[in-house]
């Protein structure tokens, strides 16, 4: 017996779709018995108890988690608006006063300087000596600053 072409391609297409069938239905009753052999089988206690893990119904926060910040930053910004200059980086360490002219000692660090009203030393401007202070200008700021002589 001779097959046409047709007849050749329909058993074929036949043949795949039985096997197919039969693949998916071998797939799916095994699923099918493990639901229910899960279903028919009690579950354990376990011990947890679920109530414990449902969360409290939302409430209102108690206190405002902001307040302190709100409150703190108006001194933060009047912090902020008016910075201050240094403190003055002399120590004032003597006078020498030789016919009629008075020299001035301070002690930047380590180092011994001889200072005169208009001089200017670093950052720092001497504005005028008196017998018992030093007026400092700190440039950067404009900011007049003393040393105590005494």
């Amino acid at each position: 017996m001779t097959l046409t072409s047709w007849q050749k391609n329909a058993a074929i297409i036949a043949a795949a779709v039985t096997v197919a069938a039969g693949v998916v239905a071998g797939r799916e009753k095994p699923a099918v018995e493990i639901l229910h052999e899960r279903a028919a089988k009690p579950v354990a206690d376990d011990g947890i108890d679920l109530e414990k893990l449902r969360r409290p119904e939302a409430t209102l926060p108690q206190n405002d988690p902001f307040k302190g910040f709100q409150e703190s930053r108006p001194q933060v910004a009047a912090a902020a608006e008016k910075p201050s200059a240094p403190p003055l980086p002399f120590r004032y360490f003597g006078r020498l006063t030789e016919n009629g002219k008075t020299e001035v000692f301070v002690m930047q660090g380590d180092e011994l300087l001889t200072i005169a009203a208009g001089q200017k030393i670093g950052d720092y401007r001497v504005d005028q000596i008196a017998d018992a202070s030093i007026s400092f200008t700190y440039l950067p700021m404009k900011t007049k600053q003393t040393l105590d002589l005494q």
